[in-house]
């Protein structure tokens, strides 16, 4: 049986190498080798044909999301799976209009992204455990027969990772401290800020911190570990 080979375009170089060396060891696999930048890749993209493409989304000057249309213009049946951080709901849909055949988080365990990467090479679809519960969540919050909460939770607005992120913000560790404790990019962790911003609506970091105690993400009392 041939083995699925893989390749991985993903700007943070420390996982990419731990999950590399991870998959070299995987039986039915073979890593092609990865790139650490979209444009890097796209620039020797006819000397690498893997049957699975693991996708990064958050990276510089061209990001996942335009990646994976840029590869599915030039290879319409390339296999493409989504590798990343963010776990909201409007990055999983866009990845899954732009062709992609699944979507997984990098906190998944091994066993999980194994599968994933087997079952989008042999032409199916997948999606990680807590990205379907994130999908069935959403599309039930839209069941006009289902029983709604008496009061709405504020924070429900925000996804885990980026609760996470807030509590780490409102015990004021700087966006490297964050990334370092995640382990995550800083640019991950900015782009997180951003879109909490947004969410929250909240204009400065001590409107943060307020929204952070009045939804139970932090106490008063909380500082840095």
């Amino acid at each position: 049986m041939e083995k699925v080979k893989v390749f991985i375009i993903d700007d943070h170089k420390l996982f990419v190498e731990g999950i590399s060396s991870l998959l070299a060891e995987e039986e039915g696999l073979e890593l092609m080798g990865y790139s650490l930048s979209a444009k890097e890749f796209l620039s020797r993209f006819d000397d690498v044909l893997p049957d699975v493409y693991l996708v990064d989304i958050n990276m510089p000057e061209i990001n996942g999301i335009e990646l994976a249309k840029t590869i599915k213009i030039k290879r319409p049946d390339a296999q493409i799976l989504a590798l990343t951080m963010f776990d909201d709901y409007e990055y999983v849909e866009k990845m899954i209009k732009t062709g992609v055949n699944g979507y997984v988080l990098k906190t998944a365990s091994l066993k999980e992204l194994v599968q994933a990467i087997k079952t989008v090479a042999g032409g199916e679809k997948f999606l990680g455990t807590k990205i379907q519960q994130l999908i069935f969540n959403r599309i039930g919050a839209q069941n006009p027969f289902q029983n709604k909460p008496k009061e709405a939770k504020p924070h429900s607005l925000l996804s885990d990772r980026e609760k996470e992120i807030l509590a780490l913000v409102a015990r004021e560790y700087s966006n490297q401290e964050i990334a370092e404790k995640l382990f995550i990019s800083e640019r991950t962790v900015q782009t997180h800020r951003k879109n909490i911003f947004s969410k929250t609506k909240a204009k400065t970091i001590v409107g943060l911190i307020k929204y952070a105690v009045q939804n139970g993400i932090v106490s008063y009392d909380s500082g840095k570990e």
